[in-house]
């Protein structure tokens, strides 16, 4: 096993929280311009309940409690506020101090494309705040800007381990988010139905919406139907075991680098889960403690990676 330096270590450090602040960055802004439209032509009551699963999918508690029916606050907390941890601004910034590390070795336009994102939204800032219509054309402009980055990430070479770090982070973060989010739509705390419009957001949230229309007429949308697109292998990038089998297909580039085996072991082990649960159905309470289940392992998978390069 090859030994690395303290600035090789960093290195890596420094790509894994790139990919994961940048991708919690996209997954903010996607919920934002997708839930935009909803709370705009929501009652308050609607939006209200709907502003308790938003915060609830994106695993945010610390939230002042004096705006829930506002909407124009909402929208600031979850794009700008730079006193939310969580919110787009705060993740982008993160994603940015760790880049400027990867200067030499990302290609100049992912490093560009990540530059201009943080600055278009840190410049924004104090203007949008208060024109929730006015962010449609905004958050698209940086939602592309985010996702170029994924398309330059493909001019990166496999083998590069940097490239590896990089993949694995942002598909880990794919994982608990997408379990945070099905969680709070579960049937067993939401027993009433929601309004067509706010499942549409949410599908467009995961990035489901294209492929839900094409398989389940809209009139029959329901979760049990929804959640077994996010556990099937083979028909969705997104899915849990494609981003899974992603994750250890990456892992065993570095099994020659690093001590993956712990990490291998968890990240097996949750796919041998997620794909036995695949069998059983979706309705049961049990589902529940699955996405909960889903989100732990992959925090303690997290864990054990960073431990790799101690």
């Amino acid at each position: 096993m090859m030994m690395k330096t303290n600035g090789e270590r960093q290195r890596l450090e420094n790509v894994y929280w790139m990919a994961r602040y940048a991708e919690r960055a996209l997954l903010t802004l996607n919920v934002a311009q997708n839930y935009l439209g909803y709370g705009l032509e929501a009652s308050e009551e609607n939006w209200s309940s709907c502003w308790e699963r938003i915060k609830k999918g994106l695993r945010i508690s610390r939230c002042p409690a004096d705006f829930s029916g506002k909407i124009a606050c909402c929208f600031f907390f979850l794009v700008f506020d730079p006193d939310n941890s969580l919110s787009a601004f705060s993740s982008l910034f993160s994603a940015r101090e760790n880049a400027k590390v990867l200067r030499d070795w990302l290609p100049l336009a992912l490093w560009e494309e990540l530059n201009s994102a943080y600055f278009l939204i840190s410049s924004t800032t104090a203007s949008s705040s208060n024109l929730p219509s006015s962010l449609y054309p905004f958050l698209r402009n940086i939602l592309e800007r985010l996702l170029l980055i994924r398309q330059w990430e493909d001019y990166l070479l496999e083998e590069d381990c940097l490239w590896a770090w990089l993949k694995i982070g942002e598909s880990l973060e794919k994982v608990g988010n997408g379990a945070a989010f099905f969680s709070a739509y579960h049937p067993a705390d939401n027993k009433d139905p929601f309004p067509f419009e706010e499942w549409e957001a949410f599908l467009s949230s995961l990035f489901l919406l294209d492929l839900v229309k094409k398989k389940i007429p809209l009139h029959e949308l329901s979760f049990e139907k929804i959640a077994s697109y996010m556990f099937e292998l083979s028909l969705y990038s997104y899915s849990f075991p494609s981003q899974l089998n992603k994750i250890l297909h990456y892992m065993e580039l570095l099994s020659g680098q690093w001590a993956m085996e712990t990490a291998q072991a968890k990240t097996n082990e949750l796919l041998t889960k997620v794909l036995e649960r695949a069998k059983e159905g979706f309705g049961a309470e049990s589902t529940k403690k699955l996405f909960l289940d889903i989100q732990i392992e992959c925090n303690q998978i997290h864990q054990y990676l960073l431990s790799a390069l101690d």
